[in-house]
């Protein structure tokens, strides 16, 4: 009975250790997205802000390579915008008047968020918040995002 006992609490032992290393590392992800987040709204504000400072709108040609080509000359915290562009798959498309920002997870090939540049104080989609899996494809029905 004792050997049973023992054994009954090492499995239990183990069993919540290793139960509590995913949740750290999960919270990790999430205090790392949400500041991430945070950071793609403040991208927003710069590009909306710089483009309507000069009477024009996005391009219809807005992607990622002109996305980080500006946030370069405009962005005050070069860290941040280098954090962004290294840690993730990035993708930008234009859309209407504004633009799309969509991250992926680079190992995974999961979409993480994205952000349609139509409420400068938010990203509109924010996966990594409902755990659910989703494929590093944008959002098609953009439209009642922005409503």
């Amino acid at each position: 009975m004792r050997r049973f006992s023992l054994i009954f609490l090492v499995i239990v032992f183990v069993g919540c250790t290793h139960n509590v290393v995913p949740s750290a590392t999960n919270e990790e992800k999430i205090r790392e997205y949400s500041a991430t987040a945070v950071l793609l709204s403040d991208f927003s504000m710069k590009i909306v802000g710089h483009y309507h400072s000069q009477n024009l709108t996005i391009p219809k040609d807005f992607d990622t390579k002109q996305f980080f080509s500006l946030l370069e000359k405009i962005y005050p915290d070069q860290l941040s915008v280098k954090h962004v562009q290294n840690n993730y798959r990035v993708f930008v498309r234009p859309l209407d008047d504004g633009y799309s920002v969509m991250l992926c997870d680079p190992k995974t090939d999961r979409k993480i968020m994205e952000d349609f540049s139509c409420h400068v104080n938010r990203v509109e989609i924010r996966l990594w918040e409902n755990n659910v899996p989703a494929p590093c494809v944008c959002e098609g029905n953009w439209k009642q995002f922005c409503e």
